[in-house]
């Protein structure tokens, strides 16, 4: 069986499975792009870097933070379906600051597992 992958300019549809939003007649659809093992590579090499000599640890994972922030917003394109107070939102830095933790996990697992990825993908 061939393995077939995303070029990493490519952006995919993801339904998010959480709170059962896959279900949904009308469900959240995030558009983002696939990170490949090297990118991941190159955002814990951020983190490293960001956090060499750091003795304090809430300041090391504020860095982590800050980092794994600018991987989901350099990856998600866009965002459907998402509303907060009653309004949309479509921007992904806006969505990691407002969405429930274990959706916005679910997305960075996504975005760097194929299988999980292609799980959300919308089935026609």
């Amino acid at each position: 069986m061939a393995i077939i992958s995303y070029d990493k300019d490519t952006v995919i549809d993801y339904i998010p499975e959480y709170g059962g939003n896959r279900e949904s007649i009308d469900p959240c659809v995030v558009r983002l792009k696939y990170v490949p093992y090297s990118r991941v590579q190159h955002y814990s090499r951020l983190i490293a870097a960001k956090t060499r000599g750091m003795a304090d640890p809430l300041k090391a994972a504020e860095a982590a933070q800050q980092v794994q922030k600018k991987q989901f917003v350099d990856s998600v394109e866009g965002i459907d379906g998402y509303y907060v107070g009653g309004r949309e939102v479509a921007d992904g830095g806006e969505f990691y600051e407002t969405a429930d933790t274990d959706l916005v996990i679910e997305i960075i697992q996504a975005m760097e597992s194929l299988s999980k990825l292609n799980e959300g993908q919308r089935k026609n």
